[in-house]
């Protein structure tokens, strides 16, 4: 009885072990292991990973950039026809019309001279006057004065606020509130004009660099100044010794940016008066913005024009970026 019983366990044993083994071998059938990837896979895989993350922001440089750059190069020597709203290309005679229709406009015409000195009035009272202030209070700030929490609020506030509420409430202040205490309106006479915009603009630029520039102070490391404190330097050392080489590199930045708004800025004008600044007031960014920011057919004309006076402004800009850039680049201060 007993070895009877131990012959059908062996069996069971033996038909479990075959289920078993077949079970094993058709999991090995349905569930083939991969072959290990080889370097080469790897690297077409981490490619197409690539490929697929910049393919939308190049898609998007490549339309929204050189396209439209492209195509303002292209206008630059075309002209537009009224009757059939289309774009042509000029002639061989007149291929370069439109540059030379600016660049007589630029010597001839008094309100574009105008626009012109008003531009770089403003960029050398940006650079010179609005720089140091921006660097001064965001040093103190960074320095955590007393009600240094309540200035930077106070700074910052034109940036939170809508541009065009600021520049009306600016403008309904100085129209109204000014006027009555110094007797005039120093908006609507013509030597106190645009030195007003100026100083809407130094004003109204204050948040956003201060913001910046004490971001950048911030990073400064702790043991610097705390050496600096322990040798007794003062606060004019330290900022000129210390603070200002290190965040120097922000500062490059700005003033390389800038160049590009000597010709571009409009100085906040749209937002004052609309369409109609007048013109000791007008910079070349509110010129050439007015002249296409209407959406008819006497809009669409101008096109050419902007876009010739935009490609010399280019060729104009560029070198004295990169001369800019370079010298900026050669002799910043040394953080040693």
């Amino acid at each position: 009885m007993k070895n009877a019983f131990s012959r059908c366990l062996e069996k069971i044993k033996s038909a479990c072990y075959s289920v078993s083994v077949a079970i094993h071998s058709a999991k090995r059938k349905i569930f083939k292991k991969s072959r290990p990837r080889t370097m080469s896979s790897r690297r077409r895989g981490e490619l197409a990973f690539f490929i697929a993350l910049v393919a939308y922001p190049l898609a998007q440089f490549a339309v929204f950039y050189i396209g439209v750059n492209i195509n303002s190069v292209l206008l630059a020597f075309q002209h537009f026809d009224t009757g059939t709203a289309q774009f042509y290309f000029n002639g061989a005679g007149e291929l370069f019309d439109n540059f030379a229709s600016f660049l007589s406009d630029l010597r001839g015409n008094a309100a574009r001279i105008t626009a012109t000195l008003n531009s770089v009035i403003l960029y050398v009272c940006t650079l010179c006057i609005a720089l140091p202030l921006n660097l001064v209070f965001s040093f103190f700030l960074y320095k955590k004065v007393p009600a240094y929490g309540f200035f930077r609020v106070v700074l910052f506030l034109p940036q939170i606020i809508s541009a065009l509420v600021v520049s009306l409430m600016f403008r309904y202040f100085v129209e109204n509130a000014l006027t009555t205490v110094i007797g005039f309106n120093l908006l609507t006479t013509k030597k106190t004009g645009f030195a007003t915009i100026v100083f809407y603009n130094i004003w109204a630029g204050f948040g956003t660099q201060i913001l910046i520039y004490t971001s950048a102070m911030t990073k400064i490391d702790d043991s610097l100044v705390e050496f600096g404190e322990l040798e007794g330097i003062s606060l004019l050392r330290e900022f000129w010794q210390i603070t200002l080489p290190l965040i120097f590199p922000t500062i490059t930045i700005f003033l390389v940016a800038g160049i590009a708004g000597l010709f571009t800025n409009q100085a906040g004008l749209y937002n004052f008066y609309g369409g109609g600044a007048r013109d000791d007031l007008q910079t070349l960014g509110y010129v050439f913005f007015v002249r296409i920011i209407r959406s008819d057919n006497a809009s669409y004309a101008q096109y050419p024009y902007a876009s010739a006076a935009g490609l010399l402004f280019t060729l104009v800009a560029t070198p004295i970026t990169l001369a800019v850039k370079y010298l900026l680049e050669k002799f910043v201060p040394s953080t040693e």
